[in-house]
């Protein structure tokens, strides 16, 4: 017993001195950092690969949420469909079905709300995603969430129809019939698709499935001038030297803009006659009158402008009565046209919906919306057979006041009583006698105390002489028009459609059997190369009938 207790002693103190020798290097081991790296190491790599793990788990979630939407967008966009004849909600259920994704949504996720005009329709959708990686962090199952809203209505649409009605509108088309005959027949067509049924075939039924007042249209003929019509032409501060035409002279500036002053002067045009040539004689001795039919602003009751019509059939009667004559200003049609669709007319439409036969249906009143107005459609649709030509319009001079023509009785029948004064000789020119004796110091029916000789004023003289007369007849009398020609007045029109369509107007355009340069000149106006239509008398019809269907297209908003 004493023995073992003995060895335990000496083993103990082995011990203890073994510790005390080997004191430094037991301090080193634990002052020792290496490796320590390493388990820092360790401890990033799990982190990293716990994170894209996350990552992978995300990804697959947002996969299946990105399906699940792009079937909800395409299945509430087809069921907001005016054009949609099924029902809204069990096309939004099949369109999952057939995705494989029926158990995803029920009918109570779906909400349909429908006018006359309008359908509105918002879903919901969800589904959970499995994960892998982030059970380790407590977290089983990612939402895939989608929902949506569609919208389609009908926007209100404002069209100037502007056609062509001069001179060579009457020649033969490519289709056997006049020109003019043709586009009767594709201007009737298209009022009826915009205002009745745009998915119309030939023979028209009359069942009109466009709503009433959404859609309205201003009939615009032009050839040399654009016939406004008294009653619209009044809404304006327009010069009155005469009432017998309402036609409007503008300046190159006007040109800059869509619209037509309300309130600024604007210049009725003169009634004159620039085509009706004296030249000697050349048409007989009655070519020194003006011809209604060759007037500067032609008075015709079809070239008048129909502003706002909401009856197609109303239209269709104006265009069946148009005929061909005069010379081509197509920006003038085109400035009229815009001006119609500018906010600044609205004042002067609204005056136009009152009284007991208003010239424009009082359901138009508020219009033309403004330019920014949502759910609005501007459309011009500008139609010419031909190229701009010649403009006549007279001098600031001779518009109002007294002529120096002077007529004896006011018998305009006989020339043997008309004078004409010569300030710079203070003598009076008689148009016949002998031509030695032609120059006298009175005007006829003045000499021996007969005063009957009356001074025209210049309106009279317009009203009965042809321009030409004035000119080749009286050589000292000053120039009394003056002149554009088509260089100038196709500078207009590119001033007026690039106006136009930085405003937001959509403007199509048909060449009807035109040249080259005409085509190009109307497709420069026209928003895009695809709004341009060049045509003959055989395809007209389809060209109008295609523009319609678009702009019945640009009416469904989404």
């Amino acid at each position: 017993m004493h023995r073992n207790l003995g060895r335990v002693s000496r083993t103990a103190d082995n011990m203890l001195y073994n510790l005390r020798k080997n004191r430094p290097f037991a301090s080193r081991f634990g002052r020792d950092e290496g490796g320590s790296l390493i388990i820092f190491s360790l401890f990033m790599l799990i982190l990293m690969l716990m994170i894209s793990g996350m990552a992978v788990d995300l990804m697959r979630a947002e996969t299946h949420r990105a399906r699940l939407q792009s079937t909800l967008d395409r299945a509430i966009l087809a069921a907001a469909s005016l054009e949609q004849t099924l029902n809204s909600e069990e096309v939004v259920l099949d369109y999952f079905d057939k995705a494989g994704l029926g158990a995803f949504i029920s009918a109570d996720d779906i909400h349909v709300v429908e006018t006359a005009t309008a359908k509105t329709v918002t879903a919901t959708a969800s589904m959970t995603a499995g994960t892998f990686f982030m059970k380790m962090v407590g977290i089983d199952r990612l939402s895939a969430p989608a929902a949506g809203i569609a919208e389609e209505s009908l926007s209100d649409v404002e069209i100037s129809l502007v056609l062509d009605v001069s001179g060579s509108m009457g020649s033969t088309s490519a289709s056997g019939h006049t020109k003019m005959y043709d586009l009767i027949q594709a201007a009737n067509e298209f009022v009826y698709l915009m205002q009745c049924d745009p998915d119309a075939e030939q023979p028209f039924d009359n069942v009109c499935v466009v709503e009433s007042d959404t859609v309205s249209i201003s009939l615009i003929p032009y050839a040399e001038q654009v016939l406004v019509g008294e009653t619209l032409l009044q809404e304006f501060n327009i010069t009155n030297e005469h009432s017998q035409s309402s036609c409007v002279d503008f300046e190159a500036a006007d040109f800059q803009s869509t619209s037509v002053s309300l309130t600024d002067t604007l210049q009725r045009a003169g009634t004159i006659d620039r085509r009706s040539y004296h030249s000697n004689g050349n048409h007989g001795s009655s070519s020194r009158f003006a011809r209604d039919n060759y007037r500067t602003c032609r008075t015709d009751s079809y070239r008048t402008i129909v502003p706002y019509s909401n009856d197609y059939s109303d239209l269709q009667t104006q265009i069946s009565a148009m005929h061909a004559g005069g010379y081509t200003s197509i920006h003038l049609g085109m400035k009229w046209a815009t001006a119609l669709l500018d906010p600044e007319f609205q004042p002067a439409l609204s005056n136009l919906t009152t009284g007991a036969s208003p010239l424009i249906t009082p359901n138009f009143d508020g219009r033309p919306y403004s330019y920014g107005r949502p759910r609005t459609k501007k459309v011009v649709v500008l139609m010419t057979d031909g190229k701009n030509t010649s403009l006549y319009s007279l001098k600031p001079g001779f518009r109002t006041g007294l002529s120096p023509f002077w007529l004896n009785d006011k018998d305009y029948s006989d020339d043997n009583d008309l004078s004409v004064y010569r300030a710079s000789t203070n003598k009076y020119y008689h148009v016949h006698g002998d031509y030695s004796s032609r120059w006298r110091s009175y005007p006829h029916g003045n000499s021996g105390g007969d005063d009957d000789a009356v001074q025209l004023t210049y309106q009279e003289v317009w009203d009965n002489y042809a321009v030409d007369y004035w000119d080749d007849e009286f050589w000292w009398l000053a120039d009394s028009w003056n002149y554009i020609g088509n260089s100038t007045m196709n500078t207009y029109l590119d001033n007026i459609c690039d106006t136009a369509k930085a405003r937001g107007i959509e403007v199509f355009t048909l060449g009807f059997e035109t040249s080259s340069s005409s085509s190009a000149v109307l497709s420069s106006c026209a928003s895009s190369v695809s709004h341009h239509f060049d045509v003959d008398g055989t395809d007209i019809s389809e060209a109008f009938n295609s523009i319609a269907r678009e702009i019945h297209d640009l009416r469904l908003t989404n």
